[in-house]
């Protein structure tokens, strides 16, 4: 399999002491602290001590030979430095780990995990989690992006539930061609879900799998609530620090889904790579300091707040290169997920940090329902709304080099966020992204961006497409639409899908 990593090391904060054949740790408690980070593997599964996207001999071989390897006790190792071999985390590295991951392989062939039971992996908090594989892996999601990754790797009849923003609220509809909302159970708030409607789902399938993100932000209290239950919490990384594809990958080996899982990967990481290839060839003199310095807002029409390095949307932009106008005002470690900024600050990072791209993401589905109204959070009238209220609000007819758009965070977070990527490569380095392709109008452009946008809902399981929609497009009929990036109305560069065919306003 392909071993794509990133060098994001994790490091656990405790004293390492060796013993013969074996390496124990202890901290002044006795007890485990969390990591820094994730492990140098997108699959942070214990076991996966050679750090690729597999669990195989390989592994096994790597585990045995530090056991086996006499220059161990002088030559210095420390356990923080090789978790990643503690397959049964006991804190210790011998023999028994080596049977573990023998098992683990021996399950992932047969299907039987009873010889296996609980692994272990990096979640989205740093810690190590555990997660019984002879359990039931019907799964309930929380928020839109842990659902998209269950979708994407082929999950599509593991969801038994999820949280009323799908259920009934602003993303509805943006699910109606996947999911069966008769027969979906409904827990209420993303971040304090129903602990009653999940025992009852747990219940009904003997067992089910909460697939979430970090204890500051969805359910905090469920792993103490649910523990010694037939109910298990799994924090992946969905949008949180850019951390898709450890989500992505953790998850399908656990829910057992991890071909498909796979298959998104490998595509997800193509993707990235045009993305990539495009951004090297833009000169260094379009990417310095007064031509591309750019930040992401959040905002609706109260507020703008500016996005960091906690979320997506921060490494979406980042993977980008272009000047980091937004971190000399991000408070705190990470900060940007609440950090308001006002109009003069906007004005201060414009004359102060080279902002030249401000893109203001709000918390929208991206299809555009038929009959929406103004208002409607839905629909490209509302985009429009917001993209004239903070034009004025900020001013920016006193920065005359200022670009704003407007996009909502469907695309620009989860395993969707490559799209992102590909469609800010578009607006910010539109020459490049031409010549890339061979095209020569923005009408071409975007219909390239339409068939990678449409290779995604494939993905995730909406029927006929977005971006696509009645005979002007081939007769392929979508779902009324795409609003994916809004820039003014004198800009060519808009991605507003639906608008010619009169299905919205």
């Amino acid at each position: 399999m392909d071993n794509k990593t990133i060098s994001i090391v994790g490091v656990v904060a405790i004293v390492a002491i060796v013993a013969v054949a074996a390496f124990v740790i202890l901290n002044n408690n006795g007890g485990e602290e969390g990591l820094d980070g994730y492990p140098d593997t997108y699959l942070t599964v214990l076991g996966n001590a050679d750090l690729d996207n597999d669990i195989d001999s390989d592994d096994v071989k790597k585990i045995q030979k530090f056991i086996d390897d006499k220059t161990a006790e002088s030559s210095g190792y420390k356990y923080k430095d090789y978790y990643m071999y503690d397959a049964n985390n006991d804190k210790v590295i011998d023999e028994k780990d080596v049977a573990k991951v023998n098992a683990m392989i021996a399950a992932q062939s047969s299907g039987n995990w009873s010889a296996v039971k609980n692994v272990y992996y990096v979640n989205v908090d740093y810690k190590i989690a555990s997660y019984d594989m002879t359990g039931n892996n019907k799964v309930i999601t929380l928020i839109a992006p842990p659902l998209d990754t269950v979708l994407a790797m082929g999950g599509k009849d593991l969801v038994v539930g999820t949280d009323n923003r799908i259920t009934t609220g602003k993303y509805h509809a943006e699910y109606a061609t996947t999911l069966d909302f008769d027969n979906l159970i409904d827990v209420g708030s993303c971040n304090e879900p129903s602990t009653e409607q999940i025992t009852n789902a747990a219940k009904k399938y003997n067992g089910v799998t909460v697939v979430c993100g970090t204890e500051k932000s969805y359910g905090p209290t469920m792993e103490k609530v649910f523990e010694n239950t037939n109910v298990q919490v799994v924090r992946i990384a969905s949008w949180e620090y850019g951390g898709v594809l450890y989500g992505l990958m953790t998850a399908g080996y656990l829910l057992k889904m991890y071909d498909g899982a796979l298959d998104y990967y490998e595509d997800y990481t193509g993707l990235q790579k045009i993305v990539q290839i495009i951004v090297k060839t833009v000169p260094s003199s379009k990417k310095a300091a007064g031509n591309v310095g750019a930040a992401a807002v959040y905002g609706y029409m109260d507020e703008l707040s500016l996005l960091g390095k906690y979320t997506g949307e921060y490494a979406t932009i980042d993977a980008l290169d272009p000047y980091d106008s937004a971190t000399p005002y991000l408070k705190g470690e990470g900060g940007g997920h609440g950090d308001t900024i006002d109009e003069e600050g906007i004005l201060a990072m414009y004359q102060q940090y080279h902002l030249i791209n401000l893109f203001n993401m709000i918390g929208t589905p991206f299809q555009v329902t038929k009959g929406s109204t103004d208002d409607a959070q839905s629909s490209i009238a509302y985009m429009k709304n917001i993209y004239k209220t903070w034009s004025e609000r900020i001013g920016t007819k006193d920065m005359p080099n200022l670009n704003m758009c407007v996009t909502g965070y469907s695309f620009s977070s989860g395993v969707s966020s490559v799209l992102n990527e590909l469609i800010l490569c578009y607006y910010l380095y539109n020459e490049e992204f031409l010549a890339y392709f061979g095209v020569d109008t923005q009408s071409e452009a975007q219909d390239i961006l339409a068939y990678y946008v449409d290779g995604y809902c494939e993905y995730i399981g909406i029927d006929g497409s977005w971006s696509f929609y009645g005979e002007d497009h081939g007769g392929k009929e979508g779902t009324m639409g795409m609003n994916l990036l809004y820039c003014g109305e004198d800009d060519e560069r808009n991605i507003l899908y639906g608008l010619e065919s009169g299905h919205i306003d």
